[in-house]
């Protein structure tokens, strides 16, 4: 399994300021298993609890460590206030950056980490896949940088290596994404920086 296939349609669908949606990244997650056996066909790009079509995915509960991820049942209304969250957000930011700009203002270059962090940590909390959330979680963040002329910051695979970033998506899948501000907000300065 790789993220090659994802990174190219990644970067245009941040760089058209596509609207963020669900859908977006169950295609990512879909590209991303592309070719790899799986128990059932549509774990790829398919969320837990989504219909009667995915049977398998009905009830189907996930745990991460002693975290588990938001009960099944909750997950497609959760992602649709995820959905509708980020559309409000890039909306704001969208008339702070121009297409093809970056933030000059440290608030809304704030703003952006922030963003990243809420996609990435929210994503993280719902769990809606079977298998991949990390990944998704983290394509989500630097579609969020990429959307706004960053450089794609958060390591994809392996994951980050390192107890903070372990910490941060343990804090994340209860709520809770400071940590992961501080940590986004780390990597992206030295990025940059260098």
């Amino acid at each position: 399994m790789t993220i090659r296939p994802v990174r190219p349609g990644m970067v245009e669908e941040a760089e058209r300021r596509e609207a963020p949606t669900a859908e977006l990244a169950l295609g990512w997650q879909r590209r991303v298993f592309d070719g790899v056996p799986l128990p059932v066909d549509y774990y790829a790009g398919e969320v837990r609890d989504k219909g009667p079509r995915y049977p398998e995915l009905i009830g189907y509960e996930v745990r991460v460590g002693p975290f588990r991820g938001l009960p099944s049942s909750e997950v497609p209304a959760a992602l649709e206030r995820f959905e509708s969250q980020v559309q409000r957000a890039v909306r704001l930011l969208d008339r702070e950056v121009p297409v093809g700009g970056v933030p000059e203002d440290p608030g809304v270059l704030g703003s952006v980490v922030t963003l990243c962090t809420m996609t990435h940590g929210e994503w993280v909390r719902i769990h809606p896949f079977a298998n991949g959330n990390g990944r998704t979680a983290r394509l989500w963040a630097n579609w969020s940088a990429l959307r706004y002329g960053l450089p794609p910051f958060v390591r994809l695979r392996p994951r980050p290596a390192g107890d903070r970033y372990a910490r941060a998506a343990a804090d994340s899948m209860q709520g809770d994404h400071g940590a992961t501000v501080t940590l986004f907000a780390n990597w992206l300065h030295s990025q940059i920086s260098n």
